[in-house]
């Protein structure tokens, strides 16, 4: 599944904890040069063709580590690189919240882990693409230009 196709062993396999630092010079570069992604994981924007976008890299846990460990699931892998993405601000912020439904077992290997990771990941994204088209419409209302009344 995109884009963990990219990610050695597909995403199925441990790559390390993220680590720290910024993200544009820490994290989120570590990622980027371990994955070779260069685009939004949600939406696609190249994050690194110009400067105003190389900007917008942030970095995002698929399977939230507050909810993961809420529902019980290894840290270790909720902090792992294969549990990231890169990808824009604005897809990180758009709808970025994800509960483990109460039927959803608690995976107890991490090729499991990478399964649920791999759902969560299909259900945000299509939540955080209609996000974008919701976005769309407002700003092509072109809001900036109503007076206050």
């Amino acid at each position: 599944m995109e884009p963990f196709d990219s990610y050695k062993g597909k995403g199925k396999k441990e790559l390390g904890r993220l680590g720290g630092g910024t993200c544009r010079r820490g994290y989120g570069l570590r990622l980027q040069r371990k994955t070779g992604q260069t685009r939004c994981a949600y939406c696609g924007l190249s994050l690194v063709d110009c400067y105003e976008h190389w900007l917008l890299m942030s970095v995002d846990h698929v399977v939230p580590v507050a909810a993961g460990k809420k529902k019980g699931i290894r840290e270790d892998w909720l902090y792992d690189m294969a549990n990231s993405v890169l990808c824009c601000s604005a897809c990180n912020s758009f709808r970025n919240t994800w509960k483990l439904s109460g039927g959803e077992p608690v995976p107890d290997t991490f090729g499991k882990f990478a399964e649920l990771r791999d759902r969560v990941f299909s259900r945000r994204k299509g939540k955080i693409l209609e996000r974008h088209q919701e976005e769309k419409g407002f700003f092509g209302g072109k809001p900036w230009e109503r007076k206050e009344e």
